[in-house]
């Protein structure tokens, strides 16, 4: 597992472009990039980008939450090159991005700030994201 966090996004996906082109790891060995962006809410659950491109992950994330209900939904949401993960689709690499709903509505401007995010539902899922990554093994 790797973790990366990139900067440059509202420039234009700086950082997470200058990493799939001049990466330090193979991308063919990538079994899944999920991308965590806006995650400051979920009082209205989640939603999930490329769900109708990678169903399977999709529908075990639906699947979680019906055994363990801890988010209010998990919408499903086609390909959107919108956030850190399209420069890695792009490239082949299978990728969801998840980003929360619900709550305050600051985003990227001065309301956004880390003292109004309320992080509503950010523990649960935390959990579902732990169930769902061991899940992938």
């Amino acid at each position: 597992m790797l973790f990366i966090a990139f900067a440059g996004e509202e420039a234009g996906l700086v950082g997470s472009e200058w990493c799939a082109v001049d990466r330090a790891f193979d991308l063919s060995k990538v079994r899944l990039l999920v991308n965590l962006d806006l995650m400051g809410t979920g009082d209205e659950g989640i939603t999930v980008v490329n769900a109708t491109e990678r169903k399977k992950e999709y529908d075990a994330l639906v699947a979680l939450n019906t055994a363990t209900p801890r988010l209010a939904q998990v919408k499903e949401r086609g390909p959107a090159c919108n956030s850190d993960h399209c420069p890695f689709v792009k490239r082949g690499v299978p990728a969801i991005f998840i980003y929360t709903m619900g709550g305050i509505t600051a985003y990227h401007d001065v309301f956004d700030k880390p003292e109004t995010l309320p992080l509503t539902d950010y523990g649960d899922l935390y959990l579902m994201l732990v169930d769902f990554i061991q899940g992938l093994k």
